[in-house]
């Protein structure tokens, strides 16, 4: 029986084997990620499938596979390429997890299709076509996100999702589940993501340097690349950068030893030996500026959702000292509107009955002049930095301010927005901004 086993799996290794060299060989861009997965017999799959380390296959499957068509082992080889240099499975977080991996099959097959290697190509029915053509009405890349965020806006119904995973569903995705129920796993799983981020950075700099002329016969996938692997925030932990460490009145329970309190009171009654103290150094934004632009690039309902997303993130993590001086400044081509903040009170308030005013032109000069202003009459005191949210259409002052600015695009379709040597630039998604809960 294992002698059976062990030639069965013998044979695997030699498809895909073949199968690596022959991709390699018309598509050698692909060399880091190829090398990058090892190679397994699981019966628990009918397929084949990736975890990210190993291609994992069932050799019936493979075997007949290979013998209808060898060119289908190849596309489907270059297929699961896709799913970890995109690191699809460790990006579906709190997504719906069928419509996330159809969204992934048709992400990677429309870069496939578009290949020009002969190990790959094939005529691209007109099913696909549709689909394509369909989604990229309203979505410029199809990329993963941007198609499950396409879905979500206008939901299939059960015949067209079923109609749509037979098109493009081609590997088991099932292995990407599971691996992060256990402390080790998260750990495998973190090195996983890490192993491919690393894959993709490299292959993202020969493509555009080294391999330009094997890069131009890739179609999309340096474009989805820059559009796909760009670093993502955490936008709470950025609003740290700006904060100060201050006192404030409240009682510092770490500084204060439980023993001897205790003590004092079992021994003397009433009289604890050691009082808490009542003041406690704190890490919290004291001053900020946050410009928001206005013009009518930026659609309303992203600014709406990014204002409540920011209010929400300074009320919730207890962000600002009690007494605030924050001022949030509407602007497109001039100052629309100044809404200086004090308490948290205030800050309720302006959640409460926020109106957007602009929807003129862009010019970031006039925000940062404004708030420079402020600083000169002694509004500021202590500014840390200005928060300026944009799509990144316009002209950026040529010196810097005397404060630190980030500049914060929210981008579908994110190219390389180029913003002053001495500004921070922070690219959100918009799923970064939509998953807010009122």
């Amino acid at each position: 029986m294992n002698e059976i086993r062990e030639r069965i799996n013998r044979v695997g290794l030699q498809i895909l084997t073949a199968s690596r060299n022959e991709i390699y060989m018309s598509m050698r861009y692909f060399d880091i990620a190829l090398s990058a997965l090892d190679y397994e017999l699981n019966l628990s799959t009918k397929t084949i499938g990736t975890d990210g380390f190993k291609i994992l296959f069932n050799p019936s499957w493979l075997t007949s596979a290979y013998k209808e068509w060898p060119q289908d082992i190849n596309r489907v080889y270059v297929h699961m390429l896709m799913h970890n240099i995109f690191r699809h499975m460790t990006g579906r977080m709190e997504r719906d997890e069928r419509l996330w991996n159809l969204s992934c099959d048709i992400s990677a097959e429309s870069l496939v299709d578009r290949f020009d290697a002969v190990c790959v190509k094939r005529v691209v029915s007109d099913e696909r076509e549709a689909w394509y053509y369909r989604i990229g009405q309203e979505t410029k890349v199809l990329n993963a996100q941007s198609i499950y965020r396409w879905m979500m806006n206008h939901p299939l119904s059960p015949r067209e999702l079923m109609a749509a995973e037979r098109i493009f569903t081609l590997d088991d995705h099932s292995f990407w589940q599971g691996q992060e129920d256990t402390p080790e796993g998260k750990q495998r799983q973190q090195e996983n993501d890490n192993k491919w981020k690393d894959i993709s950075e490299k292959m993202k700099t020969n493509l555009s340097t080294f391999s330009k002329s094997m890069g131009e016969k890739a179609g999309d996938l340096l474009l989805q690349m820059e559009i796909s692997l760009h670093e993502t925030y955490d936008y709470r932990k950025f609003l740290r950068k700006f904060a100060v460490v201050n006192e404030e009145i409240k009682l510092d329970l770490d500084s204060f030893d439980y023993i001897f309190y205790t003590y004092g009171l079992n021994t003397y009654g009433n009289v604890p030996l050691v009082e808490p103290l009542e003041y406690k150094e704190s890490e919290k934004i004291q001053e900020l500026a946050i410009i928001v632009d206005t013009s009518e690039s930026c659609g309303d309902e992203i600014l709406k959702r990014f204002f409540h997303e920011t209010f929400q993130i300074l009320h919730s993590m207890d962000s600002f000292f009690k007494n605030m001086n924050l001022h949030i400044v509407q602007c497109d081509s001039k100052v629309q509107m100044d809404m200086k903040i004090q308490n948290e009170e205030e800050l309720k308030e302006c959640m409460k009955h926020l109106v957007i005013r602009g929807r003129g032109g862009t010019n970031f000069k006039a925000g940062i002049s404004y708030v420079e202003k402020l600083v000169q009459d002694g509004e500021f005191r202590n500014l840390k930095g200005v928060l300026y949210f944009t799509d990144g259409y316009g002209e950026f002052p040529a010196k810097k301010p005397g404060f630190d600015t980030a500049f914060i695009f929210v981008k579908e379709d994110y190219t390389d927005i180029k913003v002053p040597a001495w500004a921070m630039k922070v690219i959100l998604e918009p799923d970064d901004i939509l998953t807010w809960s009122e």
